[in-house]
């Protein structure tokens, strides 16, 4: 196995990294609302966790981007909208969401490193742009975790069978 069909094959491993630092953000965001003294290390915890969740987001899509080719899923990318939901619907809306997150992580890093007062707060359109880039990436995830087929529902629920959406295929060489 080549480097690029190992750094494809750990997509799975590498979408919680972005999406638990875009979801853990919104507390020290929170917490960065209030002005006065003592107020910068909340900005640093802010900056850091973003830029963990930026870079994270940068290596997911990366990776995501080489997995889909190699199991030549980027066809289904093309063409219009496709308005009734199928796998072909729910694989472009995971790889929007997964483009949509790195811009998000963008913005919100921009809202971060606004120019500001030592004793001011981080602001309102951080905290909105973090509740949006930890919603967003939550459900990026979870549309990924339906596509593989890993959240299949309990075997109590379903009678003892297991009920998959997709077997995605094998990566090719």
């Amino acid at each position: 196995m080549d480097w690029l069909a190992w750094y494809a094959s750990r997509h799975t491993w590498l979408v919680h990294l972005p999406a638990v630092a875009a979801f853990l953000l919104v507390f020290p965001v929170i917490a960065a609302q209030r002005g006065g003294r003592g107020i910068r290390p909340w900005w640093t915890t802010c900056r850091y966790l973003g830029w963990i969740g930026f870079i994270g987001a940068i290596l997911t899509v990366g990776s995501g981007l080489l997995s889909a080719w190699g199991r030549g899923l980027l066809d289904q990318l093309g063409g219009g909208i496709q308005v009734q939901p199928g796998i072909p619907h729910l694989f472009r809306l995971h790889a929007l969401g997964g483009a949509a997150t790195l811009l998000l992580g963008a913005a919100c890093l921009r809202a971060l490193y606004r120019k500001r007062q030592d004793y001011q707060g981080i602001g309102v359109p951080a905290l909105l742009l973090a509740l949006l880039w930890g919603s967003l990436a939550i459900g990026t995830v979870y549309a990924g975790r339906l596509l593989n087929g890993r959240s299949a529902a309990p075997a109590w629920m379903t009678g003892g069978r297991y009920s998959l959406v997709l077997q995605v295929p094998p990566y090719r060489r």
